[in-house]
């Protein structure tokens, strides 16, 4: 069941969202009807559907340890309060630098910050080398200027695990190219032995298609121009996840002048995520050729 990853943004998700319009559903209920999979056996499809909508704000387990779902303002008894607004949600702004492998192969985490929005505004940043104990090639260290002497002495990534994980839990976690540093994040969770924290996911490349029809490149540095933010240190999780976060705030603003004012409004707002946003395998040498920004676009 840990191989299965269910974009927030997708198709089950919205069906799964659908169904609970008619009110709560079991767990093997929702197997059967938004997975296909009928007749599964309870405790099966218990874990299926919460790997589908655990962390999903629209949605709660229909009373204590119920194994049902529900639509998140439902309930008989304690109705949930109105969506928050955007400005009101939390959101960890991440960016990873790697030593330029797959994420779920050789590729590995070699710095990594953390930038937290708190009602519109940005707070405290976590950055940190990390001691992959892998030697970072020489084209990561061009696009970069991280080298591997740099990296010895850092935390490897199972010391920093705890605190990364405390940093996004609770939050929306955020990036340009979400797929790419979630995917990083959560295999170095794996290595670690723990879990990445259940949470709605936000990519601002994602938003940049919707917000910034016109914009020719959706790369950083595009982004960044269109709204007239520097970015300092590129190519530097901090200097980059900073950056992301003053795009991000632009950006909340542009959506909710656009009405888009709540996240199940800005979720439908976006729709599915695209094909080329999910994090889909390249070509190693296609991967070593192409600079950062070109992958995040």
């Amino acid at each position: 069941m840990t191989g299965l990853h269910f974009a927030p943004n997708g198709v089950l998700v919205r069906k799964a969202l659908r169904r609970l319009e008619g009110g709560p559903r079991s767990s093997v209920d929702l197997a059967a009807d938004v997975l296909g999979m009928h007749g599964c056996p309870p405790a099966m499809a218990g874990r299926l559907v919460a790997q589908l909508l655990e962390g999903i704000p629209e949605v709660a387990r229909d009373g204590e340890g119920g194994d049902a779902w529900r639509l998140a303002g439902e309930g008989r008894r304690n109705p949930k309060p109105a969506a928050k607004g955007l400005h009101d949600l939390r959101y960890a702004v991440v960016d990873v630098e790697t030593n330029g492998g797959f994420a779920e192969g050789n590729g590995r985490v070699v710095e990594i910050a953390i930038v937290d929005v708190d009602r519109g505004a940005i707070g405290g940043c976590y950055s940190t080398l990390v001691d992959a104990g892998v030697t970072i090639p020489p084209w990561i260290t061009r696009l970069t200027g991280i080298r591997t002497e740099m990296t010895h002495g850092a935390p490897s990534f199972s010391q920093i695990c705890d605190r990364v994980r405390e940093h996004l839990r609770g939050r929306v976690f955020v990036a340009h190219n979400a797929a790419y540093d979630w995917g990083f994040l959560r295999a170095e969770m794996r290595r670690a032995g723990a879990g990445l924290p259940r949470g709605p996911r936000l990519c601002t490349v994602h938003l940049a298609r919707r917000l910034i029809p016109g914009l020719e490149r959706r790369g950083l540095d595009s982004v960044a121009d269109y709204y007239g933010i520097e970015i300092r240190e590129r190519h530097r999780a901090r200097g980059d996840a900073v950056a992301t976060a003053r795009i991000l705030v632009r950006m909340l603003e542009d959506a909710e002048r656009r009405g888009w004012t709540t996240w199940p409004a800005l979720r439908k707002a976006l729709g599915p995520v695209p094909r080329r946003e999910r994090g889909k395998r390249r070509d190693r040498r296609t991967e070593r050729q192409e600079p950062r920004e070109r992958r995040h676009e």
